[in-house]
């Protein structure tokens, strides 16, 4: 069988856990897609995508951290999934050392900082708002 061939000692219930986890990453990637035809100056698509998926994994963060009742799928198909699908740091970082390397430093550091500082700053928004609505 396949299914023990590739992962060993996983039941039927994880395998339908990786299934929507995967299922969720695509629409993730899929709205990413979207996200990335958004340019300027800067690609904007990509950072409200990291920013967006960011918000995402620090819901997710307190309803896995704080005995929410919430069964850890639930965290795993928001962070893993779908944020995971919607975030891209390989793009995020080869559209940085692009712009580096047409000489354009300016936007290369605004890309670089913009997409440090505000993801951080949509994580902690995710936090914040996942234990204000769990409360």
């Amino acid at each position: 069988m396949l299914s023990s061939a590739v992962l060993p000692g996983l039941s039927g219930s994880a395998w339908l856990g990786l299934v929507a986890i995967a299922l969720m990453g695509g629409l993730g990637s899929a709205l990413r897609l979207m996200l990335s035809h958004w340019h300027g100056r800067l690609p904007w698509g990509i950072l409200v995508g990291n920013s967006a998926a960011s918000v995402v994994v620090g819901y997710a963060f307190v309803l896995s951290q704080h005995g929410t009742g919430w069964d850890p799928l639930w965290a795993g198909l928001l962070a893993t999934g779908f944020a995971g699908g919607l975030s891209t740091f390989s793009s995020w970082a080869a559209q940085t050392v692009h712009f580096f390397s047409q000489g354009q430093k300016r936007a290369g550091m605004a890309n670089l900082l913009l997409n440090l500082v505000i993801p951080v700053a949509c994580a902690l928004l995710g936090i914040f708002l996942g234990a204000f609505l769990l409360k």
